[in-house]
């Protein structure tokens, strides 16, 4: 699924100017266009979002459910917390909490590219960049941003998880940067550094240290921000 043609020892010195890298054309193309292909139409997403304090998650129909001021509720809590730096709201699907018995097929490749993105092949690819050598294995979420959904700042350091780096494999097409749904990083401070818009196969990789955010999606957006994200860990699965 790699590019054979990446440069292994230019994106690892890259990289090792700051603990951040993009890498642009990074799967075959055939296997990208299929992946966007598949992600917009193929995966049984969740809400998922932090009210109160709790980590939350409904289903489509969960929240088609919902009576207006229902909604408007939960809505004001999600957006309250956010107001202050805290939270998230977005629709996303866990992998490795999968049906094994599915018959969609696109759904069932999906699942084919998360367990490559646990393969060898790939790990190998990673350390090779990074210089991480205990990067055992990967955990992963599709995630679908649409207007209003966004990612507050934070660092990705869980301690039991073991994260080295996060990622982010981006299958967003002609995504145009005033949609928002940028991911943003910070100094520790708060101060906004660099940000990143979302491209059409590519991966963003970063170390946990990195203060980051997702930022809130436009209503005027006429895509979905579409990407595989997670973290590499020093974890066997």
């Amino acid at each position: 699924m790699l590019n054979p043609d990446l440069d292994r020892e230019a994106l690892a010195a890259k990289w090792r100017e700051d603990g951040r890298l993009r890498i642009e054309n990074i799967l075959q193309p055939e296997i990208a266009e299929r992946i966007h292909s598949a992600l917009k139409s193929s995966v049984p997403v969740r809400y998922i979002m932090n009210i109160e304090g709790k980590n939350e998650t409904r289903t489509p129909e969960e929240m088609g459910a919902l009576k207006p001021e229902e909604l408007r509720e939960m809505q004001a809590k999600i957006f309250g917390a956010a107001s202050k730096g805290v939270g998230f709201y977005y629709c996303g699907y866990m992998m490795g909490q999968r049906e094994e018995d599915t018959q969609d097929e696109e759904l069932k490749f999906l699942n084919s590219v998360f367990e490559y993105v646990n393969s060898d092949e790939l790990l190998s690819f990673i350390r090779d960049i990074t210089d991480l050598d205990d990067v055992k294995s990967a955990a992963a979420q599709y995630t679908r941003y649409t207007p209003g959904q966004f990612l507050t700042r934070h660092r990705d350091e869980v301690g039991d998880e073991q994260r080295r780096l996060a990622f982010v494999f981006g299958f967003s097409k002609n995504w145009h940067p005033d949609w928002g749904g940028l991911l943003q990083f910070f100094e520790d401070d708060g101060t906004p550094r660099e940000s990143w818009a979302p491209t059409f196969n590519s991966v963003s990789m970063f170390e946990i240290r990195h203060v980051h955010s997702v930022t809130f999606v436009t209503p005027y957006a006429l895509e979905p921000r579409l990407s595989l994200t997670g973290w590499f860990r020093a974890k066997e699965r």
